[in-house]
């Protein structure tokens, strides 16, 4: 009895751990790969490769295929697709001409993630000079295998395992955006704001942004911390009495 009642104490006074963040910088990762165009080059850091997608298979330019891409220490990460963009807002993870560009983050383990911080960011680029920031998409998978995205369409993907987990609206250039989801996830796509993803009436096909890094925390298995003896014996010694005044009770 007395030892069932020290269980129930030590399971009483257990704790579960907290999330580990960790910020991952993507001035520390390094291009990798990719064909003799670049196309399908990777940036890779310890525990994480980015890849970059837009839907710009010909001739439709409708289904998804990789991008090549650059980075720069002063603007973030950036994305040429195969409509051979080359300038200014093209270059960036945009949705200018209507083809829409995201990164695939694939972590080593799952995370949940916290949020983004952007470099360089425009919208309505040429038109509104002033608009320093851009509108902004984030998914996550839900399978067991790694996704498929190749020759698949962005609409496609809803039926594929990805849910969409925020939209941000004028996320500012070269600041932090948190982001509320609780999901973990070993796979997520950023990217310019799709309407495809859940329509908010924002305006679309006028986005593009640069990106310096990711947050995420790292869902974690809860353990039991070893209680100090007193406290156990004490708490016991009052579900011990509690025990016994209802033994009596019953004689």
């Amino acid at each position: 009895m007395f030892k069932q009642i020290l269980l129930v104490a030590s399971c009483a006074v257990s704790l579960s751990a907290f999330s580990a963040e960790q910020v991952w910088d993507f001035d520390d990762g390094t291009l990798n790969g990719g064909n003799r165009n670049g196309y399908g080059n990777t940036l890779d850091l310890d525990g994480l490769s980015v890849q970059g997608w837009s839907d710009t298979a010909r001739p439709a330019d409708s289904t998804l295929r990789t991008t090549k891409l650059t980075y720069s220490s002063n603007w973030g990460l950036m994305s040429y697709n195969r409509d051979n963009e080359s300038g200014t807002p093209q270059h960036s993870i945009d949705s200018y001409g209507n083809d829409f560009d995201m990164v695939l983050l694939s972590f080593d383990e799952a995370v949940n993630l916290a949020g983004f911080t952007l470099g360089w960011a425009s919208e309505d680029y040429g038109t509104n000079s002033q608009s320093s920031h851009a509108d902004v998409s984030v998914l996550a998978y839900s399978g067991n295998d790694a996704p498929a995205l190749y020759n698949n369409t962005w609409a496609d993907l809803a039926g594929l395992g990805w849910t969409t987990e925020a939209e941000v609206s004028n996320a500012d250039e070269f600041a932090y955006q948190a982001i509320d989801s609780s999901a973990a996830s070993k796979y997520w796509l950023i990217g310019a704001y799709n309407p495809i993803f859940g329509s908010l009436g924002w305006s679309s096909g006028n986005d593009g942004f640069k990106l310096a890094g990711v947050s995420t925390n790292s869902p974690q298995v809860p353990v039991t911390s070893v209680p100090e003896p007193g406290t156990v014996l004490l708490f016991a010694a009052g579900l011990f009495g509690i025990a016994l005044r209802s033994r009596k009770r019953q004689a």
